[in-house]
């Protein structure tokens, strides 16, 4: 018997037992199918909310459950007009997204093709005498004086120690 035919006797006799409702036990003798049939239509007839089941000592008590009215399928209009705005929502945000993620990929070409902005600050010291130290792993690379101003690169930062500390010693 197909699972069709099998739903289509259950519900009639499930509607002629009323409010005492009827075993699933004795529904599947009746119906003479294994349990395990009737099990598949149980779960199907409770997630749709035709059946309200009961757990007792010998199965599961199963009565019918009256509905006034059955909901049709189709969406309110409403609801199709939401979801109309959320689809509109959803692919303006989407485009943004896209927008910001090419803007960025742009700065970031940019960025690397630009060269690395020299930033130097001058100071004043009341001394003959400056040292300057490159970082532990960093070497200075370049030493090169004018007479006037010196100028030393280093491949990394590197510390200005004033005249008169203990570190120049």
């Amino acid at each position: 018997m197909k699972l069709v035919e099998l739903a289509k006797r259950a519900t009639k006799i499930l509607q002629e037992t009323g409010e005492k409702g009827i075993n699933n036990i004795e529904l599947a003798e009746k119906l003479q199918v294994p349990r395990r049939r009737i099990y598949d239509i149980i779960a199907i007839f409770r997630a749709v909310g035709l059946v309200e089941a009961k757990r007792e000592k010998g199965g599961t008590r199963l009565m019918w459950s009256t509905i006034s009215t059955i909901e049709s399928a189709a969406a309110p209009a409403s609801d199709t007009k939401s979801d109309e705005k959320l689809k509109a929502a959803k692919t303006k945000l989407e485009k943004e997204n896209d927008e910001l993620k090419e803007k960025i990929k742009r700065l970031r070409e940019d960025s690397s093709k630009s060269e690395p902005k020299k930033i130097s600050e001058k100071k004043l010291f009341n001394s003959t005498k400056v040292a300057i130290r490159a970082a532990k792993s960093l070497k200075i690379t370049e030493v090169i004086s004018s007479g006037i101003e010196v100028i030393i690169k280093a491949s990394g930062k590197g510390i200005i120690v004033e005249p008169g500390s203990e570190d120049t010693k």
